[in-house]
């Protein structure tokens, strides 16, 4: 082997280095997903200070910019590297930090790139303003995931046939939840549905020609509304996929970058299961191409990116889309659970994999469980993926009170400005919670977390609660949480 190879898992809060370098030997790393560097610092002057980074070569850090916080999480100052010297943990800054020699505090590095490349540039001890070496990445991502539990996609619009509108919205019709007081109706990913003066028949007839005049003025108003992406579904487009092809031509004339047609995203004559699977692609595909291509750029044109999808297999760049992204990260830990049980001896197992943002529950039954259609984060998706079972209850879970009742997740803290125990002001959740109740070994955290601060949320929330008529101790509140986020991981595993 001539160069390195990296195997990478990019979660919600935390992303995960394997590497092989060019010798054959074994590397490891563990970083914050958002690409932040923490750690904890001792000023020698208002200019210099020593940090806990190690193994890093000099010079690494230059360029980059970096804050440093009080224990609450408050910030200091700010200032750019403008020298690192390894031997010393030694970092000098251009800009004075009002401190006296001596003090501690927390910081923050930006390089202002991606997790998964700054991983590299750390393992390959690549100062982070140089080229990366040439390297093969293997890269799983819950990008797709987290954007779907959070519903932080892209605007989307649908395009539909005349009288179709509202087809998903009508969808099949079905009632999981039958004796349910309140039913809660499923908010659609896309944000506008708009019908064409379209129609083939099933055998092909063209019944009714789109005016391409009117379908360019619906598609400029979708564009100037502020819609990024356009899922096409027609009336047997999955057979007859001419007009659906048009559309997507006058689209990108529009402006639009990102045009997923059903016919060839799911190409299948069911068109409810077909449009959810498209507009998802359209929803997701945005948030994920960026990423990617960003990474891409990052590493240079000679080294190759591979991702795995969400049916464990392996595929390249260009063949990556929004669906495949929904279990990726996830369906990475099934097949190495069902690697390890192996080793093992076992035939079955359980994966439990918690992450950051989610809790990804799967089995192992002697062979990986695929499924062809089904629903995830109440989207219905017909595409092969891994049987799992996600819950939106994970570290970065955010923990509040809604009103009526105390919640965890869906919306989760992420990696920036991650739980306030990070030291960067961010919201309770899960992980705050586990250290407060002392179940969480601070030495294996690749950075010191700050207990004031959780402390701090707990007692905002209490004294929030109080003001309501509802009494509890930080404990109590403590406790509750806890027990809420344990039974919908337990929910996921019964299932």
């Amino acid at each position: 082997m001539d160069h390195w190879q990296f195997w990478i898992d990019v979660g919600g809060t935390f992303t995960d280095c394997f590497a092989i370098d060019p010798n054959g030997a074994e590397h490891q790393l563990k970083i914050l997903s958002s690409g932040l560097v923490k750690g904890s610092s001792r000023f020698i002057d208002s200019n210099s200070a020593t940090i806990s980074a190690s193994n890093l070569p000099d010079s690494f850090w230059v360029s980059a910019n970096i804050s440093f916080f009080d224990e609450t999480g408050a910030v200091i100052g700010n200032s750019i590297v403008s020298s690192y010297q390894s031997a010393q943990l030694r970092i000098e800054f251009d800009k004075a930090i009002p401190v006296d020699p001596g003090t501690e505090l927390s910081y923050e590095i930006d390089c202002s790139i991606n997790a998964p490349v700054l991983g590299i540039h750390c393992l390959t001890g690549t100062p982070i303003s140089f080229e990366l070496p040439i390297c093969d990445v293997f890269l799983g991502t819950t990008k797709g995931t987290n954007a779907l539990l959070t519903r932080n996609g892209a605007r989307t619009a649908l395009i539909t046939s005349s009288g179709l509108s509202d087809f998903l919205l009508i969808g099949d019709q079905a009632r999981p939840r039958l004796f349910d007081l309140e039913i809660k109706k499923q908010v659609p990913l896309f944000e506008r549905s708009v019908s064409i003066e379209e129609r083939i028949l099933a055998d092909g007839t063209i019944d009714l020609v789109p005016d391409e005049k009117t379908v360019r003025h619906q598609l400029e108003e979708l564009r100037q509304q502020g819609i990024a992406s356009i899922a096409v579904c027609l009336i047997h487009g999955f057979q007859f996929p001419d007009h659906e092809r048009l559309v997507e031509k006058i689209a990108k004339e529009v402006g639009f970058q990102d045009v997923r047609l059903s016919s060839e995203v799911a190409p299948l004559i069911k068109m409810i299961s077909r449009g959810e699977t498209t507009v998802l692609d359209a929803y997701l595909n945005p948030v994920i191409a960026e990423y990617l291509d960003s990474i891409q750029r990052s590493l240079g044109a000679e080294s190759s990116l591979q991702l795995i999808t969400s049916a464990g297999f392996l595929s390249k760049r260009r063949q990556f889309s929004g669906k495949d992204s929904v279990l990726s990260g996830p369906a990475g830990g099934v097949v190495g659970a069902a690697g390890v049980a192996r080793q093992l001896g076992f035939e079955k197992c359980i994966g439990f994999d918690m992450g950051g943002t989610s809790t990804d529950v799967a089995r192992y039954d002697g062979k990986l469980e695929l499924e062809y259609e089904s629903q995830k984060a109440g989207v219905r998706i017909v595409s092969p993926m891994m049987c799992i079972e996600t819950v939106a209850a994970g570290g970065g879970s955010i923990c509040s009170f809604d009103g009526t009742r105390l919640t965890v997740g869906p919306q989760s803290a992420g990696a920036h400005p991650g739980p306030a125990c990070y030291g960067s002001g961010g919201p309770l959740t899960v992980t705050d919670v586990n250290l407060y109740l002392g179940r969480l070994d601070e030495k294996q955290f690749p950075f010191p977390l700050q207990l004031p601060a959780a402390r701090s949320r707990l007692k905002e929330l209490a004294d929030q609660l109080s003001k309501q008529g509802f009494e509890y101790t930080e404990l109590e509140l403590a406790v509750g949480f806890l027990k809420i986020a344990n039974h919908n991981m337990a929910s996921a595993i019964r299932l």
